[in-house]
């Protein structure tokens, strides 16, 4: 941070300071003559000055109290800051509520995009208070927000959708419309924000189409703009349904063109039942089977899903439906029994387009940063707190650092410029040093004023309220009752502050009664019987497990677990768990279980997942999505690509390649193409005697 940026941090806050030791409103000329930092400014330059710092003051949650006297109409308007607009109304959190807060905050370190204004927000509300962090559901949750394509980029994106949706901005950026393969201007009234799935999306009125759309942030490309420098640039959003982007099946993104009927067999139709019941109608026979209804959008991607699921489902109606699927196994069988072949021209290697896989960034910018200046009340706080009633402290810190996750250089900054805030007339509130490993701390004469904790500024309360959405009913061991008591309290506290402009993605987890029973069973260390549906094998097992640890990662929810049929750590997908038992036997915890990174092919139970990697030529039709999730190893003028995808298991492979229905095209490893042929022959027979029987 520059000098000019220190200044007006000193100067900002000196304004604070100065209004807050008055007893009554003060002119502007007042403060021109007595905050530091106005001194020698013309009065043209002051009032320009004065009401920029006003303004971001308020935008950290300090409104300055303005009067307007009516007895004298030549004298100016006169300014003060209540304590009601400075101070943090208290609030009395019982044990069970600051512990369930301080392990949402544990778990969500570092993989939950607000974190760094979550952490701050703690620190205010439980200022004085130890951390009851609950270290048994620390050790048997474990949590990944941030998805794959979550970057330093997207985290400013955020930052500046964020504003823009609370001050009612239209923004204009650069995107990229992977459906059109599409570099285009946009022009948007932002009405929220979107998480699904590992990713963040905008949802609001784009002018170009007169409608509402939604946008991808990690396809955003250079800067988000302002279009105007207006206050607001349109009127708040009548009620907007978000279901539409938030509730939808793949198949349903598009405007709906028919209804599809498709056949479940018994061994899927609870997990079709739990999964997509909301987005159609299930109507299931005596054997266990069902027909499924559902109104779809996108003819690929209905396809696509019903040939995922292998023997296991078949499109009945309508016939053109029918016919796309058996086409596209048709091409499935074709394309693998033959030797594959270059389709086009290979395009000179080059940088990756947007979209495509990264180096991995710094972590700590994947977060959004904090105010400064929200940070820089917090510690003078922190410090005065330390004080208590006497004049003196030592704080150590490395507990500091912890607290507000600063360098010790940052640390030592930031002690250097509240040394310089100045309440007028020579008067400060503290004075701060480091010696050794210890910050010494001094109570100047107005110390008394910064020792409440300061009002929540927005940005901290939506990060609060946003972590307790997130975790209130995604986290079964964090005491859901206690988390939603606590945000009855900070709403109450927060007032006007806790519309939160984000919306939530369907998670994926077991139904509630198995949920509950796996999260009663991992508390208490106890040994499960489930009957768990692998979808690559296609099959409804019976295992006996020993559950360690629920691990979250990209809105599912995964059991982490030694299995004792296969002697060995195993992850097993909540929503694939058709039942539990729970059995009288108690285990020993296993050292050697731990939660790893999870990846859709399969996680294992080393620190190094193992993978094979298999390069896959996608068409046209489907190069830039795949491209958008893998790297690509070659491109083509025709727009096809080859990527590189790992696996862990030949069944899931097939099934994986299966879905495109011939789109994707797998290279190596050679000798599984045979078994891709033969599954799609497998299928296509069902379809070809079918007809034949009509």
């Amino acid at each position: 941070m520059g000098q000019r940026d220190d200044d007006k941090l000193v100067r900002q806050l000196s304004l604070v300071a100065f209004l807050m030791a008055q007893q009554r409103p003060v002119t502007a000329e007042e403060i021109h003559e007595a905050v530091e930092g106005y001194g020698g400014m013309s009065e043209q330059a002051f009032l320009r000055r004065f009401y920029s710092d006003r303004s971001e003051l308020e935008g950290v949650g300090l409104r300055l109290a303005v009067e307007r006297p009516s007895d004298d109409p030549f004298q100016g308007d006169l300014y003060a800051m209540p304590p009601e607009n400075y101070y943090l109304p208290p609030i009395e959190f019982d044990e069970a509520e600051l512990s369930a807060l301080h392990t949402s905050l544990y778990l969500l370190e570092g993989q939950f995009a607000y974190s760094e204004p979550l952490r701050l927000a703690l620190q205010h509300l439980t200022l004085g208070r130890p951390s009851p962090l609950d270290d048994h559901a620390a050790r048997t949750v474990a949590v990944n927000l941030l998805g794959s394509r979550h970057t330093s980029e997207v985290s400013s994106h955020l930052i500046k959708v964020e504003s823009a949706i609370s001050r009612r901005k239209t923004i204009r950026f650069r995107y990229y419309s992977i459906g059109r393969d599409d570099h285009g201007d946009r022009e948007v009234d932002p009405y929220s924000l979107l998480y699904m799935a590992g990713n963040w999306y905008l949802v609001g009125y784009a002018h170009d189409r007169e409608d509402l759309r939604c946008f991808r942030l990690s396809r955003i490309e250079g800067r988000i703009t302002f279009k105007t420098r207006a206050e607001h640039d349109f009127p708040p959003p009548s009620e907007v349904d978000l279901s539409r982007y938030r509730d939808r099946a793949p198949w349903q993104l598009a405007d709906p063109v028919g209804t599809a009927v498709i056949a479940l067999s018994p061994t899927i139709t609870w997990w079709v039942d739990q999964m997509f019941g909301e987005q159609g109608q299930v109507e299931e026979r005596p054997d266990g089977s069902a027909v499924f209804r559902t109104d779809y959008g996108g003819e690929r991607e209905i396809v696509s899903w019903v040939l995922g699921l292998g023997d296991e489902a078949e499109v009945l109606e309508p016939p053109p439906l029918r016919e796309a699927t058996a086409q596209a196994l048709e091409r499935l069988r074709t394309r693998h029994a033959t030797k594959p072949r270059r389709r086009a021209k290979p395009l000179p290697r080059g940088p990756e387009p947007a979209g495509a896989d990264e180096a991995p960034d710094d972590p700590s910018e994947r977060v959004v940063p904090v105010e400064r200046i929200s940070r820089l009340l917090a510690l003078m706080t922190r410090l005065l707190a330390a004080c208590g009633r006497s004049y003196e402290a030592e704080v150590p810190c490395a507990e500091l650092r912890a607290e507000l996750n600063l360098t010790q250089d940052a640390l030592e900054e930031d002690l250097t410029l509240l040394n310089l805030i100045n309440f007028g007339g020579g008067c400060y509130a503290l004075f701060a040093q480091v010696e050794g490993d210890v910050v010494m701390v001094q109570k100047e004469v107005y110390g008394d004023q910064f020792s409440r904790p300061a009002r929540l500024s927005p940005l901290e309360a939506k990060a609060l309220l946003w972590a307790l959405d997130f975790v209130g009913g995604r986290l079964p061991l964090v005491g859901e009752e206690s988390l939603g008591s606590a945000r009855a309290k900070i709403e109450r506290a927060v007032g006007g502050e806790t519309s939160t402009g984000v919306e939530l993605g369907t998670v994926q987890t077991a139904s509630e009664p198995v949920g509950a029973m796996l999260a009663r069973a991992v508390r208490e260390d106890r040994v499960l019987e489930i009957d768990y549906w692998n979808e690559s094998r296609g099959e409804v097992t019976r295992r006996e497990i020993e559950p360690h640890m629920l691990m979250n990662s990209r809105d599912a929810w995964y059991l982490v677990a030694h299995c004792r049929r296969a002697g060995e750590q195993r992850t097993f997908r909540l929503d694939r768990i058709r039942g539990a038992t729970p059995l009288d036997e108690h285990f020993e915890r296993r050292p050697e279980v731990r939660a790893v990174p999870y990846q859709p092919w399969g996680a294992t139970g080393t620190d190094e997942p193992r993978a094979n990697i298999a390069t896959v030529w996608c068409s046209p039709a489907i190069a830039r999505w795949l491209a958008e999730e893998h790297p690509s190893a070659e491109r083509f003028s025709d727009g096809s690509v080859i990527v590189e995808i790992p696996y862990a298991s030949d069944e899931w492979l097939v099934r994986e390649i299966t879905k495109h229905g011939g789109e994707a095209v797998l290279h190596t490893p050679s000798d599984t193409r045979a078994v891709v042929a033969e599954h799609a022959a497998h299928l296509l027979a069902r379809y070809a005697a079918a007809g034949a029987r009509r």
